[in-house]
Parts: C-alpha cells; sequence; structure tokens
C-alpha cells in the first residue's frame, strides 16, 4: 500500500464522509460506513477524529474557512461599474447572477455538502448550530456588500441592503432544499439566476401601467 501523506489521508476521510452522510443520513451513518467508504481502519480514522460528530464538524469547517477566503478575497478586489446611464439592465442582471453562481459554487462545493449543509446538520446541537449560523452570516455579508456598491454607483434603490441580502440567502437555500428533495439534480446556475431576477425586478408584472 502506497504511503499517504496526513493532509491527504484527512482530506480522503472528509471526502468520504461527506458522501456517506448526504446518502445515509446524519444520525443513520456510523464509523465502520465511513471507513468502508476510505478504505481504512477504526484506528486509521481515530488517528484523525475523535467521532463521527468531529468529522462532521470538521466537513463544516471547511465550508466555513472557503467562504471567510471568499469574502477576504472579494474584500481586496476593486469593483468597477460603468456609469449607471451606459449600463443596460440586462448587463447588470447578468453580472449579478454570475457573481452569486460563483458564492453558491464556494458554498456549496458539491451535491454532497449542500445535503449537509441544508439537511443534515440543521439542528443537530449547539456547536453545529454555531457553525452554520457563522457560515449564513458571512454569505449575507457577502451579498450585502455587494448590494451597498451597487447601491453606492446608483444601480440599485436605496433599500435595506442587510434585509435584502437576508431574504436573497434565505430564499436560495429555500430553493435548494427543495430542489434536495426531488429527484431532479439541482440546478445551481438557474438556482442563481431566478433569485437575481426576483431581487433585482421583484415580481409584479412590466403590463402594470405606471404610477
Amino acid at each position: 500500500m502506497s504511503y499517504m501523506r496526513s493532509e491527504a489521508r484527512q482530506r480522503q476521510i472528509l471526502s468520504c464522509a461527506k458522501h456517506v452522510f448526504a446518502e445515509r443520513g446524519f444520525h443513520a451513518a456510523n464509523v465502520s460506513h465511513i471507513c468502508a467508504a476510505a478504505g481504512i481502519g477504526r484506528g486509521t480514522l481515530y488517528q484523525y477524529f475523535t467521532s463521527k460528530h468531529a468529522v462532521l464538524t470538521a466537513i463544516l469547517r471547511e465550508t466555513l474557512d472557503r467562504v471567510r477566503a471568499l469574502m477576504e478575497h472579494q474584500s481586496r478586489q476593486y469593483v468597477s461599474w460603468l456609469h449607471p446611464e451606459e449600463l443596460t439592465r440586462m448587463q447588470v442582471m447578468r453580472f449579478s447572477a454570475r457573481q452569486l453562481r460563483h458564492i453558491l459554487g464556494v458554498v456549496f462545493d458539491d451535491d454532497d455538502t449542500m445535503r449537509i449543509l441544508l439537511r443534515e446538520a440543521v439542528g443537530l446541537d449547539v456547536e453545529i448550530e454555531k457553525l452554520l449560523g457563522e457560515i449564513d452570516e458571512i454569505l449575507i455579508a457577502i451579498v450585502e456588500r455587494d448590494f451597498r456598491r451597487a447601491q453606492e454607483f446608483g444601480i440599485t434603490r436605496e433599500l435595506d441592503a442587510r434585509m435584502v441580502a437576508t431574504m436573497v440567502v434565505g430564499a436560495i437555500e429555500k430553493l435548494a432544499l427543495a430542489a434536495l428533495r426531488s429527484a431532479a439534480p439541482v440546478d445551481l446556475d438557474k438556482l442563481a439566476e431566478e433569485a437575481t431576477k426576483l431581487h433585482a425586478i421583484g415580481t409584479l408584472s412590466d403590463r402594470l401601467k405606471p404610477d
């Protein structure tokens, strides 16, 4: 058997555990299932994690680290907009949808991670809820910051940026959860596009008479 470095082995265990938790459910899964999926003995797993709860915590912390890294990366970036009068509604919506899709790709690294974040980890205990809350908080902060930047350039209306961001993140999570309950694969591109349409245009028809 080839030698595997500790960090690589830990990543392998977490990758296999994500699939086990997503497929079986956290409560039904046990350490033996994870070991079988990873092709290791229980002793090897216990060198890295004390329990299946510790494995789940590590998975959530990986997600939290990715989201924090995204927040820091975007903070260092300078977002350059054209003058609002030079932009079309479609250009802004396409840009916003791309930004939102990128965020979703960072958070929901794969379908297994999505199932764990939105279904398996919810309500387990205080520690897990705290991690989920931190992930949500950073996501809302990212969307809020983007919305405030758009407001500064006159691209969006003067709305409560925090409230808008909370609604956008909450809506996406609900839509993703609903998609997980169906047999169809989750379409993150469509989620980003529809969420952008909703918060950018609203639900009222263009056929309505102006005030």
